[in-house]
């Protein structure tokens, strides 16, 4: 069965990649914008927010392995964060060829325990989209103010996602718990975790040490989205990942 997952550009099967995915409540592939140009490997961003459903986080991220084979590839390294990371450890679990290379996780977990914030779902049926609900999400998502230009580009995004896809990507991303069959994650992690983050915690971070064997933790300066907030110490910790798993 197809994926059906959307991308922003087209990659070589015949060069090894980056597959960066976004988190939830629509947040747009812009975040990783310009990272492309500081890194060695070809890259491109799973759309989700704007592929077809279902978008339960779990089948999401069967789909994201999917992808992966049908498009060829076979060394990749999913950099994701919050829902997308979530995504990314289901992709590995279910990654029996061995084609995902390495994972560079930030600000997520395995379940959404200590998450807080329970109601969110609900408030997305009776509220999306309106500015009542997303500021406070934006707010969130970072720990010093947001530039303009990228608050826009986030509110024009999330205006153009289904209320559905929101809905039920918060709704499952709460319904489910991977700490059982984290053990099946075969290649290098590493969590580039943004410590100012009061949403994903080092509760968190420790859910994925306790249950990958090979991980490593850095502690970055900032929030929620910590690839715009401390992005240079972020496109590093991908370019170590990168690295590491060429020599391997």
């Amino acid at each position: 069965m197809a994926s059906n997952l959307k991308m922003t550009r087209e990659l070589d099967p015949k060069r090894p990649a980056v597959l960066f995915i976004p988190g939830g409540m629509a947040t747009p592939p812009a975040v990783f914008d310009g990272i492309e140009g500081e890194i060695p490997w070809q890259s491109a961003v799973i759309d989700w927010s704007r592929s077809p459903g279902p978008w339960d986080i779990v089948e999401l991220g069967n789909r994201v392995e999917e992808l992966v084979r049908e498009l060829g590839l076979e060394r990749v390294i999913l950099a994701a964060y919050s829902a997308g990371g979530v995504m990314a450890l289901q992709a590995a679990i279910a990654d029996e060829e061995h084609r995902i290379a390495g994972l560079l996780l930030s600000n997520t977990g395995p379940c959404a325990i200590g998450h807080g914030d329970p109601d969110l779902p609900k408030r997305i049926q009776e509220q999306w989209f309106s500015m009542e609900l997303f500021e406070p999400f934006i707010s969130r998502c970072f720990a010093r103010p947001v530039d303009p230009v990228l608050k826009e580009t986030m509110i024009g995004y999330a205006k153009q996602v289904d209320k559905e896809t929101v809905y039920q990507s918060s709704k499952t991303l709460r319904e489910h718990d991977l700490r059982p069959d984290l053990g099946k994650i075969a290649c290098p992690v590493v969590i580039a975790h943004g410590s100012l983050d009061k949403a994903r915690t080092l509760e968190h971070v420790k859910m994925l040490t306790d249950g990958i064997a090979d991980t490593e933790v850095f502690l970055l300066n900032g929030g929620h989205t910590i690839m715009v907030e401390d992005r240079d110490n972020w496109v590093e910790k991908l370019n170590y990942l990168i690295q590491k798993v060429t020599k391997q």
